[in-house]
């Protein structure tokens, strides 16, 4: 496991799936709508052009015939972190961030 990918817990991939969801999102190359859900890799550091909070959340499609079965989604934090993890970003930014 590489240490800047975030490990999500159970509750939280089912945020992601929700999310998916929501956006009505399918896979680019099958158009399935089922996927593994994978780690989360923090952009906003890495991209002038992405929210300080976004990141690139690993996805698999399910459906085995899928030729290219690996995507991934960017999502905010606070559509698949739970409460807890959200409430605590104001503690790692530091008081006077612009984010925290």
């Amino acid at each position: 496991m590489r240490p800047e990918l975030t490990v999500l817990d159970a509750g939280q991939r089912e945020r992601v799936r929700r999310a998916l969801r929501d956006r009505k999102l399918r896979c680019p190359h099958c158009r399935r709508d089922r996927f593994e859900v994978g780690e989360a890799l923090y952009l906003g550091f890495l991209f002038l052009d992405e929210a300080t909070d976004a990141y690139l959340v690993a996805l698999r499609c399910t459906n085995r015939a899928c030729p290219l079965p690996r995507t991934g989604v960017t999502l905010g934090q606070e559509e698949f972190m739970g409460q807890e993890e959200f409430m605590g970003q104001e503690e790692f930014m530091g008081p006077g961030h612009p984010e925290g």
